[in-house]
């Protein structure tokens, strides 16, 4: 175009735009009226211009880099796996529904493990060349690891092919069953080395997920994650491990809520911490060869009004895809009544494979890359993560928090506040506090709470509180 039609318009600035905003308002407060608060402890504006992104131009450097190019020409640029649970009661039914799932849109499987299981039955007719494979071992990590390792090699599977990686980590484990450091350190060294020749398995986790499916903050769960993962590091490396092996054998997982934006935003805030961390180590580490594990969110589903969760479901994906996922579990959505059921496992694995082949999700590596709302969230989750990070650094680290108990109240304390916004509908949850169904007052409880020492962080739901309060007045 020869004519620069553009520039016959005036430019108009931030704050002509805020002053527009002000006269509409007929005297109402710009900032009570427009501007929001979060949890996290920052402001969000209606609306951001090119203005904003000047403070904000570091994330650019961040913008494509979710995973690395495909290796097969013709590939979607975008590409995350479709992950299926499977919980190995019976080798032998687990197996048929291995088959099944990988026939019907998954491309992924979390297996999770007792540790004694027959690998060779339970894995049957499986090409793990063509999949990404995850281990959640209840018990013995290593166990379950080598049994694994053992499979592949008796099966003569190339090692550079087996792709996926063992969903433990440590520190979080602790949070549910007492564990003393320096074994945390022995198991981790042991998996570095048992997973050596396997170059494209991970062999170990950071997980975030704990926290925020107890009701942590976005800023608590990046930021307690990381504290651990630095105190993990520094163990190993006082052990004389090199500090490049083991950021090349994380796998980060996560879950991710309903709060689309923010959402969005957490994933791709993990992947710079990760990568920034690694700097501090003096390690080379590409951000696209980060790999992210995203769960959709337990914190945010409900037993009332159980058909939203798809909606939840769908919008916790598609979060965590444009955040930059490379491994994506969705959550049944009846998971919160129990063992799900034939139609809800189906439901689950269709919607990756909608917004992949129906939305077009994997047609453009980074669809929210430029977002100047986006870089503003990424950028303020950023900093207060760090801050609070260091914060942890200066008063002992993660560990010493994990033993004062601090951690586990602070996460609680927020648990609680966010619990009773739902009982005073100061946030709404369709079905919950809004368009109630009295029906479902009466319907079936779901899966009761377990029991939470003072030093445990367990998995709850957000909604658990309003539900009983509806239980009580229908």
């Amino acid at each position: 175009m020869k004519d620069k039609l553009f520039s016959d318009f005036p430019v108009t600035t931030k704050q002509d735009w805020i002053n527009q905003a002000i006269q509409e308002l007929k005297g109402k407060d710009f900032e009570k009226t427009l501007v929001t608060k979060t949890r996290e402890g920052f402001s969000l504006d209606p609306f951001y211009t090119s203005e904003d992104f000047k403070s904000h131009e570091w994330t650019k450097k961040y913008q494509n880099q979710v995973n690395p190019k495909p290796e097969i020409p013709g590939i979607s640029p975008r590409v995350w796996s479709n992950v299926v649970r499977i919980d190995v009661v019976d080798e032998k039914s687990a197996n048929i529904e291995i088959l099944e799932v990988l026939q019907h849109g998954a491309d992924g499987l979390l297996l999770v493990l007792e540790g004694n299981e027959n690998m060779d039955v339970l894995l049957q007719n499986v090409l793990p060349q063509y999949i990404q494979l995850f281990l959640c071992p209840k018990k013995n990590p290593d166990q379950a690891l080598s049994a694994f390792f053992d499979w592949a090699n008796d099966n003569g599977f190339e090692k550079k092919e087996i792709h996926g990686g063992l969903l433990w980590d440590g520190f979080a484990q602790a949070l549910n069953a007492s564990n003393d450091k320096e074994s945390i350190l022995d198991i981790v060294e042991n998996l570095l080395e048992l997973g050596l020749p396997f170059t494209r398995f991970k062999v170990f986790s950071l997980n975030s997920a704990i926290y925020h499916d107890a009701g942590g903050s976005a800023v608590q769960e990046m930021a307690f994650c990381i504290s651990a993962f630095i105190e993990l590091m520094d163990g190993l490396t006082e052990r004389g491990r090199n500090p490049q092996e083991i950021f090349e054998k994380l796998l980060v997982e996560c879950s991710v809520g309903s709060d689309y934006f923010m959402e969005i935003a957490k994933v791709r805030t993990l992947r710079v911490l990760i990568h920034q961390l690694a700097a501090l180590y003096q390690v080379n580490l590409a951000p696209e060869s980060i790999f992210i594990f995203a769960n959709t969110s337990f914190w945010t589903k409900t037993t009332q009004d159980v058909q939203s969760n798809i909606l939840r479901n769908t919008t916790e994906a598609m979060a965590a895809i444009l955040g930059g996922s490379n491994a994506l579990h969705v959550l049944a959505h009846d998971v919160a009544l129990g063992a799900p059921n034939e139609f809800s496992k189906r439901m689950a694995r269709n919607v990756s494979s909608i917004l992949k082949e129906e939305s077009y999700l994997d047609k453009v590596l980074d669809p929210v890359s430029g977002s100047y709302y986006l870089a503003s969230l990424m950028s303020s989750l950023f900093y207060k993560a760090k801050d609070k990070i260091e914060l942890l650094e200066q008063k002992g680290g993660w560990w010493m928090a994990y033993q004062n108990l601090t951690l586990q109240k602070e996460i609680k304390a927020t648990r609680s506040e966010r619990m009773l916004a739902l009982v005073t509908k100061e946030e709404t949850k369709i079905g919950v506090n809004k368009y109630v169904n009295r029906e479902d007052s009466d319907a079936v409880p779901g899966i009761k709470r377990m029991p939470e020492d003072e030093n445990q962080l367990k998995s709850t739901r957000q909604s658990l509180l309003a539900e009983k309060t509806n239980q009580n007045q229908g």
